[in-house]
């Protein structure tokens, strides 16, 4: 808590000095021929492609077992993934500069990592809205001008745009791709796959999926396309290509469903768009959450403090785990379902079976301190990351084989 307040205070105070140089940076094209302009590419080094870093998982069973799991990156794919982080910096500009700090390399490889089991994995750096603006922004209004906001959320779509062409000319060859984005990341991928994708024919054929996670793609209510995009209609089935995988994570029974950020939209006759990777035909799945000990830092302070910061409930023992993986699984213990609530919100209800007879924690950590109506929205993506692999898994093979 207090280290967001210090954020705050900080960024506060340095409005006035700065909001004249993040609007100059949108004035100078970022270069993606430089390979220190990625977070993630097959030419970089291992010490530089943070998406290479370990993946280690410690599954807990409601037994008490555990069992190590390694993490084997496909060797050769036949396929591309690109990621866009989301808002991740604390830049004290509106707009983030093109050094990427722990944040953003760790949210990279905590969202995305997984995904070198499917594809080649491209992440470029952006100069993304931050988070110090988000944040102030959420003190009042006024604090921020629509102006630099809108300068800011363009220069960060220019550059995404920018390194994704830039990957189109130098490394797709006609591969397929599959755009995968969290949040900020999603919205700026979904404007990309609207502007881009669907006015391409040649470009929607090699679109595998995009797994836009964390944002407001909206569909006529009880349809599948229209909306955010023309054409580009919601996954329904595992086999299903040239589709999008789109939802909002709340825990089930949160008061803050009252007020929500995210699932709701005020476009007449429709409705924001809910996908569950674990069963896009509809219902209640198991979800197979990948979920990391450590969150980026400033996440990590950002969040109720919750269970025991691991799968077992004694700390202790978590502790001792964590010197052997990064990241824990707890099977069957988190279940997912797409509902709409008498409000209109429409979100991935997740619910966690917490027994207090077994040894696993009742409880984890995933809302926010301050910020209200947000939900489960920072581990969206890990919540349900095992079932993303596998349906990537699934739409690259049908792909493949149209």
């Amino acid at each position: 808590m207090r280290s967001l307040q210090v954020l705050l205070a900080t960024a506060c105070c340095s409005l006035a000095s700065v909001s004249t140089l993040a609007n100059d940076t949108s004035n100078h094209s970022s270069d993606y021929g430089d390979r220190d302009n990625w977070l993630c590419h097959p030419s970089q080094s291992t010490n530089n492609n943070v998406c290479l870093r370990d993946q280690t998982l410690v599954s807990v069973a409601a037994n008490g077992s555990r069992t190590y799991e390694a993490h084997y990156p496909a060797i050769n794919p036949e396929v591309d993934c690109f990621y866009v982080y989301p808002t991740a910096s604390m830049d004290l500009t509106a707009s983030s500069d093109l050094n990427p700090d722990a944040q953003e390399e760790e949210t990279t490889a905590i969202q995305f990592g997984r995904y070198s089991e499917v594809c080649r994995q491209f992440a470029p750096v952006y100069r993304q809205r931050t988070l110090t603006y988000l944040g102030v922004g959420a003190l009042g209004d006024g604090l921020v001008s629509e102006e630099t906001m809108a300068q800011a959320n363009a220069t960060a779509y220019d550059d995404v745009r920018n390194a994704f062409m830039t990957y189109l000319e130098n490394d797709n060859d006609g591969r397929g791709f599959i755009l995968v984005g969290h949040s900020q990341g999603a919205r700026l991928l979904a404007k990309l796959v609207a502007e881009e994708i669907e006015t391409d024919s040649r470009l929607a054929d090699q679109l595998v999926s995009a797994h836009l996670v964390g944002t407001g793609i909206t569909v006529p209510v009880g349809h599948v396309t229209g909306g955010t995009f023309q054409s580009t209609p919601l996954c329904q089935q595992p086999s299903d290509i040239g589709c999008v995988v789109a939802y909002s994570t709340f825990r089930e029974g949160d008061p803050e469903l009252e007020t929500p950020r995210f699932g709701q939209t005020q476009l007449e006759g429709q409705e924001v768009a809910c996908t569950n990777p674990a069963t896009l035909s509809g219902g209640e799945e198991t979800l197979d959450a990948r979920i990391p000990f450590d969150q980026p830092y400033a996440f990590a302070t950002l969040l109720k403090i919750k269970g025991s910061g691991g799968p077992y409930k004694r700390w202790w023992t978590n502790q001792k785990i964590q010197r052997d993986a990064d990241y824990y699984a707890v099977p069957d213990q988190f279940r997912g379902e797409c509902v709409r609530d008498a409000n209109g919100t429409h979100y991935l209800n997740v619910s966690i079976d917490a027994d207090k007879n077994d040894p696993r924690a009742d409880d984890y950590r995933g809302e926010l301190i301050v910020v209200k109506g947000w939900g489960l929205h920072l581990v969206d993506m890990n919540v349900a990351q095992g079932n993303l692999i596998r349906l990537a898994h699934d739409q690259v093979q049908s792909w493949l084989s149209r």
